[in-house]
């Protein structure tokens, strides 16, 4: 409506137009309206604190059943209660939302670079990277479902319970990822792409919430603050992500990278490449290969150190 000029601007800011035009008068009532509408917002706030109670079927023992392939030890019996607080207490729908909004987001930048033509060399391989480092805030989710300071007198260990929040991470998450990889791979049609950006994402996914349990364990939203945590972090994610994603750009065109800055000042948008290098677009896919296939014996020594970090811990959050 502003934009089509039927509303004028300054009667829709009103603190644009005080500013504008230094008049008191709009000030004035800019300022009651203001308390006006403070008033009937507190007016409308019910003075009751009602306490909703939901009740669900048995949930336990059909999770439990449906993790067979995790054996029979605790770890299944962690993951199955882990599922059981995500259900119970409906966060599970709020992760969800709250992991895929970023990938949405990831997607339509996918779709706008692919629409403009802009002369950057992205290409699916460039994507896949950051489709798996999105993990670490759902891991900070699981840690502040339910304090674990009751299994202070079970038979459990930390290492046990930050496991077992890995696992149910992967499982929670893995599907979403896939789905978007695949329509990243359709919308920027780059089928012949997909195995390969399937494994960088989930390699680089597994390791960037090993690391984070590894470093962080049961109190991430804590340790962010923790220079000393966060700088083994930065650097354990930022080079792997760089290395992959640097390397991603040989996958196609690459007479723009000598030349870039020039040919992108010249033509704008229109800048164009026309030199495919085989021998290039070859080392660069070796390299990515390499660099996730290092990222998941990283993961596995992450998840064998588990224990020597985490093992006299004491469960709290």
């Amino acid at each position: 409506i502003i934009g089509l000029g039927q509303v004028s601007l300054d009667g829709v800011l009103w603190g644009l137009y005080v500013q504008s035009n230094q008049s008191v008068p709009v000030a004035s009532a800019a300022l009651g309206g203001c308390i006006l509408i403070g008033l009937a917002a507190s007016a409308l706030i019910v003075d009751d604190f009602d306490v909703s109670v939901v009740q669900r079927k048995e949930m336990f023992v059909p999770i439990y059943n449906r993790l067979g392939f995790l054996g029979d030890g605790e770890i299944r019996l962690i993951v199955a209660k882990e599922f059981v607080d995500l259900f119970r207490s409906g966060s599970i729908k709020k992760m969800t939302v709250s992991y895929a909004v970023p990938l949405v987001v990831l997607l339509g930048m996918a779709w706008l670079v692919d629409f403009a033509e802009a002369p950057i060399p992205i290409n699916l391989l460039s994507y896949a990277p950051f489709l798996g480092f999105f993990g670490f805030n759902f891991y900070s989710w699981l840690t502040i479902l339910d304090s674990p300071e009751f299994m202070n007198g079970l038979p459990l260990r930390v290492p046990q319970l930050i496991r077992a929040k890995v696992i149910v991470y992967f499982l929670a998450t893995s599907w979403i990822s896939l789905i978007f990889i695949v329509l990243m791979a359709w919308q920027l049609d780059e089928w012949p792409s997909l195995p390969t950006s399937i494994i960088v994402m989930f390699a680089n996914s597994i390791y960037i919430v090993a690391l984070t349990a590894f470093l962080m364990g049961l109190r991430p939203n804590k340790a962010i603050f923790d220079a000393s945590i966060m700088i083994w972090f930065w650097i354990g994610t930022v080079l792997p992500l760089l290395g992959l994603f640097l390397l991603s750009f040989t996958q196609g065109d690459v007479s723009l990278y000598g030349n870039w800055w020039e040919r992108a000042s010249q033509d704008g948008l229109a800048a164009t490449a026309t030199m495919y290098d085989q021998s290039m677009v070859e080392q660069g896919y070796k390299g990515m290969l390499v660099i996730s296939v290092g990222l998941l014996f990283a993961s596995a020594l992450l998840w064998k150190l588990m224990d020597r970090r985490w093992g006299k811990a004491e469960f709290s959050n």
